[in-house]
């Protein structure tokens, strides 16, 4: 072969090389390894982009020549965008701009209009010539859709952005939004709090509170109500009202506190919290235990230690739930729920009722029960021996949460409408029904109600779940799916000590074993070829 022949070669295998990569950036192709498809579209998306019925454009305001790892943000999001082009059946498009000129003109307009939109440039942090520098940089989105107009005004990860997209092209083709209302006067935390739940509900839901007194009926036309840590008794004519809530299809969720903590004494007690709901969810095939679940398997607490430095002990009153439902598509991505102080449920006479019960949320295998006598303090876990942990945490699996799901009957059948006489309270209006209208009416219970309560400063999974749990509830399992696609990492579950024992003598052992048989075997190799070579 002479050397025109290899010329010709090398120049082909270059010119494939390029025409490849020039069609690979030109045809937009992926393919994902990823355990939950984290870089592919989810169907509610493709669907939702799909059905646009009119143009929509975005308008991405990113600088040129960012630095890492912004550089690679830039690319992440134009596939990302690529993706969504492609499903839109020609209804989206978009464009990259360039806001940031050191010169007059196009840069400057280029600025005005970005910051019009509500997109503001950022400082980010830069290496150039060994120094550190801060730069002024554009990483934000503005969708324009039917003459409406909706932001994002810093793309900080491209983690989350398909949930973030979907999410706004959702509200922006929505003519209205359903209501999900939460339950107020009975003692819960005020929708005013709960910040990062109201933000991400209000984006695809109308939240409302809703007061029992001042409601003859709850609005059929909400999807579902959320109880969350009520700590005032409910009275008859209350109940009434979520009783033929629920007859009228609507779902409920029970987030219930049967045992308080009482830290305004030395000892830290549990109180039992009476909320006269038991007979109401009893009838649902609802029995939630008076009794308090610890588990290994959990969260920590700060504390003084003895020389006045803050120490983190785990406190088996916190369990980390990482056994999810994950059956469900709004759970399947969810790593663990973090509860307080949280109850058992009894499912023994949920088959009587004819309905169908699916375990939510479930502890560990090293898990207790507390019943009776509620004894709170820390001190007995700093001084627990591993005697009293086999003994404390030598039970398997409580269910802490459930689904409860069918056609309910209503616990004031063959009973009369209760009656209220006090000031300000309104009497039912609507029609009286013995039973729901629909066949899969779905209520969900928790024993703890406070585990996305913000005052608490709960874990973003916390949160996420919650979120999650309402899209469930209002059918609406789409943007859950999608919400949690990137989440945290899964936390270590607890292993046995078996299973410690076993790794540990045999990451003693094997690796020396293993270097003293290579070693016997090259050296009887070395031995036998010795021995050849005299014979020879």
């Amino acid at each position: 072969m002479n050397k025109k022949d290899i010329l010709i070669k090398v120049a082909i295998i270059i010119g494939i090389i390029v025409v490849i990569n020039v069609i690979a950036k030109r045809v937009f192709t992926r393919a994902d390894l990823t355990k939950n498809s984290s870089y592919t579209l989810s169907p509610i998306s493709k669907d939702i982009v799909a059905n646009l019925e009119d143009k929509m454009v975005i308008k991405a305001y990113f600088s040129n020549n960012l630095p890492p790892p912004y550089n690679n943000l830039r690319r992440q999001v134009q596939d990302i965008l690529d993706d969504y082009r492609s499903y839109s059946k020609g209804n989206l498009n978009y464009e990259f701009l360039n806001p940031t000129s050191s010169g007059e003109g196009e840069g400057n307009e280029l600025d005005q209009e970005a910051q019009k939109y509500g997109i503001q440039p950022v400082q980010i942090q830069a290496m150039d010539n060994d120094k550190l520098e801060v730069k002024r940089a554009y990483l934000g989105l503005v969708f324009l859709y039917n003459g409406k107009q909706e932001t994002i005004p810093v793309v900080q990860s491209a983690d989350n952005l398909e949930y973030e997209i979907t999410s706004l092209i959702k509200k922006m083709t929505m003519t209205t939004k359903r209501k999900v209302g939460i339950l107020a006067g009975q003692g819960e935390p005020e929708i005013s709090n709960l910040t990062q739940i109201n933000s991400v509900l209000s984006e695809q839901y109308e939240v409302v509170p809703v007061d029992l007194k001042s409601s003859a009926e709850l609005d059929p036309l909400m999807g579902c109500l959320i109880v969350m840590g009520p700590k005032i008794p409910f009275n008859e004519s209350e109940k009434f009202k979520i009783d033929q809530f629920i007859m009228n299809g609507g779902n409920v969720a029970f987030f219930i506190d049967k045992i308080t903590p009482n830290f305004q004494q030395q000892v830290v007690m549990g109180n039992e919290v009476k909320l006269n709901l038991d007979d109401l969810l009893f009838n649902y095939g609802i029995k939630l235990n008076t009794d308090l679940i610890r588990d290994l398997q959990c969260s920590q607490v700060q504390v003084q230690s003895q020389i006045g430095f803050p120490i983190s002990l785990n406190y088996p009153f916190f369990p980390v739930i990482t056994n999810i439902d994950k059956g469900n598509p709004a759970f399947q991505n969810i790593k663990s729920v973090v509860l307080t102080f949280a109850s058992s449920l009894d499912t023994s006479i949920t088959a009587a009722k004819n309905i169908k019960v699916t375990p939510l949320l479930t502890t560990s295998d090293r898990s207790g029960v507390m019943k009776d006598f509620f004894f709170l303090n820390l001190e007995q876990i700093q001084n627990m021996t591993k005697g009293s942990a086999d003994t404390l945490f030598n039970k398997k699996g409580f269910m802490v949460g459930a689904t409860y799901s069918g056609k309910f009957r209503s616990y004031y059948e063959n009973k009369e409408i209760p009656a209220d006489t006090a000031q300000g309270w309104l009497q039912y209006s609507g029609q009286r029904l013995n039973e729901s209208v629909r066949d899969n009416v779905k209520i969900i219970t928790i024993g703890d109600g406070d585990f996305a309560n913000e005052e608490n400063k709960p874990p973003k999974e916390n949160i996420v779940f919650f979120v999650n749990l309402v899209d469930y509830l209002m059918d609406d399992v789409g943007l859950a799916v999608i919400r949690t696609k990137v989440s945290s990492e899964a936390p270590i579950e607890e292993t046995s000590d078996s299973t410690k024992k076993f790794l540990k003598y045999f990451n003693l052992i094997f690796p020396p074993a293993l270097v003293l048989l290579i070693g016997l075997f090259k050296w009887n190799q070395r031995k036998q070829k010795k021995k050849n070579l005299q014979l020879k």
